[in-house]
């Protein structure tokens, strides 16, 4: 695919660039499908399947001149890691090597790897429940609280959306951060718990610690392997739920008493204005800017400001964040900044990269320019309204590009599914006299399939466009969606599918979880066996002066 291989790194150097203290700037990326990625790869990879790398790599390393690492199976000359340093020279990357030998080598000499998806984060929470001894209530003694009576309230901590999906009875739902800005009423009973779950593990130690931490509420306890733990036991869990009621919001000037006092009592640093300016302007280090409240800000779209809500940023911290060593700085309502303040105590332990909370109101002019890649050369797309019009004449294929699981939850009846890591699938489509319409969730990935197909086949005869708005545009027309497919619809398999339990039903259900959950519990010693991977945590009597000094896990 290339004509000239790119330079390459050793296993064992490699090895030494992430053992290097502090940190340097680097981002190492596994470019195959997420399929391969989480049955093995290094602790500190991120995955960057190469299907969609050319429109995600601007926003997960912003930096173009960031070290970059790439690998896949063997480091062939044929092989995705050496169709991947072509793309990103393309979009101006200037100091990008491949793994020499790919993981394969890696595991060979013995290098640290794991199996699994978002296991750095999964890692840290158990590690931070156990370093701040955070009480955990199991299922049992959970029903025989609600049984007998005793006073305890429930909070799902997942975004509304997964909280919909699946949920125990009787749960309010506040996601991440959000939950600590809630006013926590004293209850009369001594032993009044407040009980933070999620689906498994992670959200629910997350919360219940920090609401322990901000003295919230002193009595939190996360609900051990939550949703998962409550379904194995035969207990009904409730689909489509909508929360029990909410805790009432606590006002502005509580929650900026509370946030001063976390980032002084651990010496989180701040940023203002004049210091965002100066690393906007760096060409030296990374910059990411996070906007980390629950709605995003209008002002911002077409910046470098992306909006991830504070709880959210931890857990897929992995997906967001490629480069390792960067500068992170968190916006948040400046009347509080608790959102900003809770994020960053959590990912300053992480240790993973430089992290300060924004102090002040950021003005759209101030924000870092914006990284994402747009696809240019693209053919001209087509209205749903067109579409519709082509389908009643026939000559029409439409085909899916987007995630499975989007594909999974509704697609255009009757489209066919690729994941784009190649366009051979293609090939017995693109014939004289056919019409091939590609969409995916907002169209962008569609575009990009559609420019792609059109260079490769350029005489082919086929026409070759894609579905102005996408699937989503579709929809807002008024017209349906369908969820069921036959194998026949599937060009590719779903090798983007990283085996999420919440895609598992029926029969197959109960033994998936079960094993899900062991995995879980045991994955925080192995991946701390790697020593690459530095958790550093807060000492647990933290004052300002001696925060910054963390505790090696």
């Amino acid at each position: 695919m290339n004509p000239t291989r790119a330079k390459t790194v050793t296993p064992a150097d490699l090895q030494a660039l992430l053992l290097q203290e502090p940190a340097a700037e680097l981002a190492l990326l596994d470019v195959r499908e997420t399929r391969w990625f989480v049955q093995r790869h290094p602790n500190l990879a991120r995955n960057a399947p190469f299907s969609g790398l050319e429109l995600h790599a601007g926003t997960l390393v912003p930096r173009r001149s960031t070290p970059v690492v790439l690998y896949d199976d063997y480091n062939a000359p044929d092989g995705v890691a050496q169709a991947a340093v072509a793309v990103l020279a393309r979009l101006g990357y200037t100091d990008v090597r491949t793994l020499d030998g790919g993981l394969q080598r890696w595991v060979t000499e013995g290098l640290p790897a794991i199996d699994g998806y978002g296991t750095l984060v999964k890692a840290f929470g158990d590690r931070a429940r156990l370093h701040y001894g955070t009480p955990a209530l199991p299922i049992e003694a959970l029903r025989a609280r609600q049984r007998e009576g005793r006073p305890t309230t429930l909070v799902d901590a997942r975004p509304r959306a997964e909280f919909e999906f699946l949920s125990l009875p009787g749960a309010r739902n506040h996601a991440g951060t959000e939950l600590a800005l809630r006013r926590f009423e004293p209850h009369g009973a001594d032993d009044h718990l407040w009980a933070i779950n999620c689906f498994s593990r992670t959200r629910g130690i997350v919360g219940a610690t920090t609401l322990r931490l901000l003295g919230r509420a002193p009595n939190a306890v996360f609900v051990e392997d939550g949703v998962m733990a409550w379904g194995l036991q035969g207990a009904p869990t409730v689909q489509n739920a909508a929360p029990s009621d909410e805790l009432p919001p606590e006002s502005p000037e509580v929650l900026r008493r509370i946030a001063d006092d976390l980032l002084e009592r651990f010496a989180l640093p701040v940023a203002d204005a004049a210091q965002l300016a100066h690393w906007r302007d760096d060409d030296d280090r990374t910059l990411y800017v996070f906007d980390v409240r629950p709605a995003a800000d209008p002002a911002f779209v077409g910046t470098g400001v992306q909006q991830v809500p504070g709880g959210q940023l931890l857990m897929h911290f992995e997906n967001l964040v490629g480069t390792r060593g960067a500068r992170i700085v968190l916006l948040d309502d400046p009347a509080h900044r608790l959102r900003a303040a809770i994020t960053s105590f959590w990912l300053t332990q992480l240790n993973q990269a430089e992290i300060y909370v924004y102090e002040g109101e950021l003005a759209p002019d101030q924000a870092p320019p914006a990284t994402a890649v747009t696809v240019n050369d693209a053919p001209s797309p087509l209205a749903p309204d067109a579409l519709a019009q082509l389908r009643r004449n026939g000559a029409v294929t439409v085909i899916d590009v987007g995630p499975s699981l989007d594909y999974e939850r509704g697609h255009l009846p009757g489209a066919l599914y690729m994941l784009p890591a190649s366009l051979a699938p293609l090939a017995s489509h693109a014939v004289a006299g056919r019409t091939l319409v590609f969409t995916s969730p907002d169209g962008t990935a569609a575009a990009r399939v559609a420019r792609d197909a059109h260079q490769r086949w350029p005489g082919s005869g086929a026409v070759f466009t894609w579905l102005q708005g996408g699937t989503q545009g579709w929809k807002a027309s008024g017209r349906p969606l369908a969820t069921a497919f036959v194998a026949a619809q599937l060009l590719t398999p779903f090798d983007d599918d990283w085996g999420s339990v919440m895609r598992v039903f029926g029969p197959r259900r109960d033994a998936a979880w079960a094993d899900y959950l062991a995995w879980e519990r045991a994955l925080a010693e192995r991946v701390l066996q790697d020593p690459s991977v530095r958790f550093r945590f807060f000492p647990l009597s933290a004052p300002a002066q001696e925060s910054g000094r963390a505790a090696r896990s």
